[in-house]
């Protein structure tokens, strides 16, 4: 074994508990007693090197190099980040044999390649993006269709031309959703349609979710919608990369309309989501349920899909090989099971619409069915960390996504789990598989899917917390009764009603499908509403995510019992997401739509129909269970220049809907909110947030700040994007 190797952790088995091995540097001693917990904690670290743990940090510190990207003020130079790793990996191999200064050399170096790659992947994917908001005729081709909850379908169009835009400044790509006449487009279609569009929507709130990046990463210009039907347009045959994708859309479509003939409703969106991964057609009633019972999960296509679909493959397979005594005893079925099942995950990676957590889910599959071919063990925490390290690689900035996170979390809480009970099992000797009647296997079963909730319960929960403010407290009672049904009926037979579809036969497997979706159905009605008044919490801060995201990596990715340390700050995080305050004004993007802290500490909101969407996602964060039914603009006053909001200490707040408003606004109120220009006078009577401190900053959340004078408070204001110059991946100021 080489000396690199030893430095990164891989282990060699010729050299079993070398503690200290290559140690070097300055001994600082603050005294005597320290030195038994020094060294004790020096020989665990070796041991754990030794034993290869090291590998399982390199995507961790991919990551931070990534995470260093983003919170980079200004745009890094990609050239000198190439420079700073190449000059690190250099370092490293040139001081191999000094194995201290290796590893601190191989980990800065992964931090600079996270943050290279990074910068490489924004590069690439730049696109123009539309300047302004404009009504305009877009004409080009529809690269993705998806269905929409609310009628119409959701299209990605191929930009040929958009009406009043340069070629030089015209998107690659829009987003348009459209009601009439949605039934007839087909991937691949030439179409011209008049829309509305505008740039990608930035953070709703200062260091929320980004829409506007995630759709820089897409490759999407602008977002909007039709107005009226999409028409035929005469601009030549689709590019080759809409062409190329074009028969397998037809494809999904296909099987979507089959699958939603045999099974009406809500059913067949369900099973068209598990088995091609299109959810936008399930009805919002259906998905909120799911969302608070905690099973929303199974509707998006994820490791648990895959290993499902895989696995039925991989035992149908290796089943019929070993009705042949010849082959079983001769050849490898097991890895020729592998391999049909690899391929089988293929085709459902083909037919699901290549989605980025679908794409990641068949490279974590494929690490560990290649592991099985290589006659490997499949599940181990280093398999999970090369297909991290993989997925980072080809799509670096979905770490900043929930799907990714949830999905790494859940995986690793499960392998590093598991791993850690047969260790201890195999302790104590305890032989797990002593019995092998039925009753001890159902027992065994029984134990390890509630044992498997568990793990991923806990280990998501932060996640959907932060993202999504949900807790969904009784996920595991829905999980233990629901998943049974979903691993042993539901996913086996989407696999045969696909198998069977070319024979016309799909009704015969979707018909116990839909039993099993009925089911799940019915456990997350009835869970839901157990829950109904729990299942929100209040917005997290970012810091204890971070807290949380540390101690539960150190408690995965080492074998030893300093593992343990990692519940410390999981523990810290409480504190610190207890003590985080949320916003007393809140104001949206454009404008428009103010959430405003009044009488009895609710949000007053002013004009929540202008953006239903932040005005909803405000209320979730604050952990309010109104909704935009109910009066949520208790207090608000409005006539044909605007609106007038009431403070907790009675400080009259404005949101002007015109630039006439300005005249009184400034003069009686201690806030101004206005998508307009505001005059100069009016800034040296009040605190206003005008069309500048819109286009620069977007999104605004305004703190209170104690102790100011009763009447006029003075403001701490944060803004979704800093002052100076946008990162390439924001929206542009307009």
């Amino acid at each position: 074994m080489s000396d690199v190797d030893r430095g990164l952790g891989i282990a060699d088995k010729r050299v079993p508990g070398r503690a200290f091995a290559g140690w070097s540097g300055p001994e600082f001693r603050i005294g005597d007693w320290l030195d038994p917990y020094r060294l004790r904690l020096a020989a665990t670290f070796e041991r754990e090197m030794e034993a290869g743990r090291g590998f399982v940090w390199l995507p961790v510190l991919f990551g931070i190099g990534i995470l260093l990207y983003f919170a980079l003020p200004a745009e890094p130079s990609l050239l000198a980040l190439v420079a700073v790793t190449v000059a690190l990996a250099s370092l490293a191999w040139g001081i191999r044999r000094r194995m201290a200064a290796t590893r601190v050399a191989v980990a800065l170096a992964m931090i600079a390649a996270g943050a290279t790659v990074m910068t490489l992947r924004t590069a690439v994917v730049a696109a123009p993006v539309l300047p302004r908001e404009v009504t305009a005729e877009v004409t080009g081709w529809v690269a993705k269709r998806e269905a929409s909850a609310r009628g119409g379908a959701r299209v990605r169009v191929a930009v040929s031309s958009i009406e009043g835009i340069p070629p030089e400044g015209t998107p690659d790509a829009v987003r348009i959703t459209i009601r009439a006449g949605a039934d007839d487009i087909r991937v691949g279609d030439a179409i011209a349609v008049l829309a509305r569009l505008r740039p990608p929507s930035g953070p709703l709130v200062p260091g929320g979710h980004d829409f506007g990046r995630v759709d820089y990463y897409a490759g999407i210009g602008a977002v909007g919608f039709a107005y009226g039907a999409a028409r035929p347009a005469a601009i030549g045959p689709p590019p080759f990369r809409v062409a190329l994708v074009r028969p397998l859309a037809d494809l999904r479509e296909t099987i979507r309309r089959r699958v939603v003939a045999v099974l009406p409703g809500d059913r067949g969106e369900i099973a068209a989501a598990l088995i091609m991964g299109d959810q936008r057609g399930i009805s919002e009633k259906t998905q909120e349920e799911m969302r608070a019972s905690g099973l929303t999960h199974v509707l998006s296509i994820s490791g648990l899909h895959m290993a499902l679909v895989a696995g039925s493959a991989f035992w149908l397979i290796r089943a019929i090989l070993a009705l042949s005594p010849g082959l079983s005893l001769i050849y490898p079925i097991k890895k020729w099971a592998a391999a049909g099942a690899l391929g089988v995950a293929t085709f459902y990676l083909a037919i699901s619409g290549l989605g980025v957590a679908t794409e990641r889910s068949y490279i974590m599959l494929a690490v560990m069915l290649t592991a099985v071919m290589l006659g490997r063990r499949a599940i181990t925490v280093r398999n999970v960390a090369i297909a991290a390290l993989i997925v980072l690689l080809y799509s670096p900035e979905s770490l900043l996504s929930a799907s990714f996170q949830m999905s790494f979390a859940a995986t690793l809480a499960l392998v590093a789990g598991f791993e850690a009970l047969s260790s201890r099992a195999a302790d104590r000797r305890i032989e797990l598989s002593a019995s092998h009647g039925p009753a001890n296997r159902l027992w065994r079963w029984a134990v390890g899917l509630v044992t498997a909730s568990l793990l991923a319960g806990f280990a998501t929960v932060p996640f959907a917390i932060y993202h999504f403010q949900r807790a969904a407290p009784l996920s595991l009672v829905a999980n233990v009764v629901a998943m049974p049904v979903i691993d042993l009926v539901v996913m086996p037979m989407a696999l045969f009603s696909v198998i069977l579809m070319p024979l016309g036969l799909e009704a015969l497997p979707l018909a116990p499908m839909g039993w099993g979706i009925e089911w799940m159905m019915h456990v997350a009605r009835h869970v839901a509403a157990w829950s109904t008044g729990w299942d929100t919490v209040r917005a997290t801060p970012l810091a204890s995510l971070m807290f949380v995201v540390a101690g539960f990596l150190w408690l995965a990715l080492w074998r030893e019992r300093w593992r343990l340390l990692g519940i410390v700050p999981m523990v810290l995080a409480l504190p610190i997401a207890a003590a985080a305050t949320m916003p007393d004004i809140l104001i949206n993007g454009s404008g428009t739509t103010v959430a405003v802290r009044s009488n009895g500490g609710r949000y007053s909101i002013v004009n929540p129909k202008a953006d239903r969407f932040a005005a909803e996602y405000w209320l979730r964060a604050d952990a309010d269970p109104r909704s935009l039914d109910d009066d949520v603009s208790a207090g608000v006053t409005c006539d044909e220049d605007g609106c007038v909001a009431r403070f907790l200490d009675g400080t009259r707040i404005a949101v002007g809907s015109s630039p006439a408003a300005f005249a009184d606004d400034c003069r009686l109120s201690g806030l101004v909110v206005s998508r307009y220009s505001a005059p100069s006078w009016c800034e040296d009577a009040a605190t206003v947030i005008d069309r500048k401190a819109l286009a620069e900053g977007g999104a605004h959340a305004l703190y209170a700040s104690p102790g100011a004078p009763a009447g006029s408070p003075q403001f701490r204001i944060e803004t979704a994007y800093p002052p100076g110059a946008r990162r390439p991946f924001m929206p542009p100021v307009q």
